[in-house]
């Protein structure tokens, strides 16, 4: 069993305004493709932007394909909602009304708000021999709950549990903050690389980087 079959179906619970869900993660399966290409449809252009460097109006067909495939050279993780809880449809005393009647609307309907509906992605490419290259996608909705670090987590703890040596990510300058998330799983150096983009790459085995590494 690796890490991945450890880890999926692992529960993990995010709050959002007037609800409280969970999320289960587990790993991306090949009928999965059409939940993926909703929740991109959902995201922001520059969310997209920041995670495929592009204006990309879908995911990328050969990526997509990679991800769902199951193969040990492209493992991928999805994030679901859960059926809600009995709390779920919760309201803070402090809350406006607005705030309750949109808290009541989104855990009512729409296609985020339904159990099973995929709110992020996050995958681990092999890419040469101990190396393998990472990336995260979280709709919009769904940012700033922690989401992204906890399927960071877990796709490091798979990369150690194959033996991989390092895990590399190609990052635009103003997401320079995501190398503290990578920093919190051992020594990362990030140098530019060109183009407004930064190279970012976390040493999983044991060993020290150079100075200028860090």
């Amino acid at each position: 069993m690796t890490s991945l079959d450890a880890l999926a179906g692992a529960g993990w619970r995010a709050v959002r305004p007037g609800t409280e869900r969970v999320v289960r993660v587990r790993r991306a399966e090949g009928g999965d493709r059409e939940a993926l290409a909703r929740m991109f449809d959902r995201c922001a252009p520059s969310t997209r932007y920041s995670r495929f460097h592009g204006p990309v109006k879908a995911i990328p067909a050969r990526y997509l394909a990679d991800a769902l495939s199951g193969t040990p050279f492209h493992c991928a993780l999805v994030a679901c909602l859960a059926p809600l809880g009995g709390a779920a449809g919760h309201v803070a005393a402090d809350q406006t009304a607005a705030d309750q009647t949109a808290a009541d609307q989104m855990a009512a309907s729409g296609p985020e708000a339904r159990a099973g509906t995929i709110v992020a992605l996050a995958s681990c490419r092999l890419t040469g021999e101990g190396a393998a290259e990472l990336g995260v996608l979280v709709e919009d909705a769904w940012q700033r709950h922690g989401l992204g670090a906890r399927l960071l987590g877990d796709l490091v703890a798979h990369a150690r549990s194959i033996g991989l040596r390092v895990l590399e990510a190609q990052l635009l300058a103003e997401q320079s903050w995501t190398a503290g998330l990578l920093r919190a799983h051992g020594a990362c150096r990030v140098r530019p690389a060109g183009g407004g983009v930064l190279h970012a790459s976390l040493r999983l085995s044991e060993g020290q980087l150079d100075d200028d590494d860090v």
